[in-house]
């Protein structure tokens, strides 16, 4: 199990959340600056080596003006889980000399649950059988797959459609003999939640504001590569590869592979970045401890209060 890690009062942690686009990321680097601190990563996607311009990374500049963990360092074929991303995060914590206050950053709801909820360490799984299991999927198909699945896990909920949850589901139950079912009626048991206080800071804007902030983020991914990145590891034989299939990149992959035209590709990243937006809100919006803003100069002041009162207070 991960071992619990108390911080001192001084030790303070801030979680900067919200949907793509929101404009989390560049609050958190400004008041990393201004208070000293440093930024950990958790978007599921920054993690990853090799994906920078289509995750919407921090520049190199960025990256120079203030410590910076957790990002790019997750090579191809290795897939990121919410497991190893807590693990890893308390791995940083007690083992790396960081600069509080830390503000941890991202958009991806499941691992900022399972950072304050806690969850039971799933022991990683060999490379070697994820490829294996890839390369049934390939030659034998989902419906092979999908019925051993059935046979192990009668009371599976995933679809035969679902190649990353099959795939994952299996590669559980070859490796631990345990079903997923299994697995997480045992993390309900064994769940290591948050040790220490956290502030939560939330940003978002109206739709019209959020389609704006899209397309011009789609337009600078574009210009900046991220049809380059996505080739690189279609070109590898990464295609199957869990991250050219989130938001962005599996626009990318389709263009690449049907031969559609540049308006097509920006319009369709566009849109599925909208859909996205809109789960994240509602994801996000469940949790009333969060202080929302929208970046009005009043939900500004009264964020800035806050944040002042929770590090410098008492």
């Amino acid at each position: 199990m991960i071992s619990p890690i108390n911080l001192s009062s001084s030790q303070k942690v801030v979680l900067v959340v919200g949907p793509t686009a929101s404009g989390k990321s560049n609050w958190a680097l400004e008041k990393a600056m201004q208070y000293g601190g440093s930024i950990i990563n958790i978007d599921s996607i920054q993690v990853y080596q090799g994906l920078e311009v289509g995750a919407a990374s921090p520049s190199a500049e960025e990256l120079k003006k203030v410590p910076h963990y957790l990002y790019s360092y997750v090579q191809a074929p290795q897939e990121m889980t919410a497991g190893r991303y807590i693990q890893d995060f308390y791995n940083l914590i007690a083992n790396q000399p960081i600069q509080f206050p830390v503000f941890i950053v991202g958009g991806t709801g499941f691992y900022v649950q399972a950072l304050e909820k806690g969850m039971y360490d799933v022991e990683p799984t060999p490379a070697e059988l994820r490829l294996k299991l890839e390369d049934e999927l390939r030659l034998h198909g989902a419906d092979v797959l999908f019925a051993e699945l059935l046979q192990k896990d009668p009371q599976t909920q995933i679809h035969v459609n679902d190649h990353y949850r099959l795939v994952r589901a299996l590669e559980i139950i070859r490796h631990t003999g345990k079903t997923p079912s299994e697995m997480k009626a045992l993390s309900e048991k064994n769940k290591n939640p948050c040790p220490f206080p956290i502030l939560k800071i939330g940003f978002s804007f109206e739709k019209s504001v959020f389609l704006k902030q899209v397309e011009r983020r789609t337009e600078k991914m574009i210009q900046q590569g991220i049809i380059d990145e996505t080739r690189f590891f279609i070109e590898r034989d990464q295609l199957n590869w869990a991250p050219l299939s989130s938001v962005g990149f599996k626009e990318t992959v389709d263009y690449l592979q049907t031969n559609k035209n540049l308006k097509w590709l920006q319009e369709s990243i566009v849109q599925s970045t909208m859909q996205l937006i809109k789960k994240q809100k509602t994801w996000f919006k469940r949790d009333a401890s969060i202080l929302w803003s929208d970046h009005s100069e009043e939900s500004r002041q009264r964020i800035d209060q806050k944040l002042d009162h929770y590090l410098l207070g008492d």
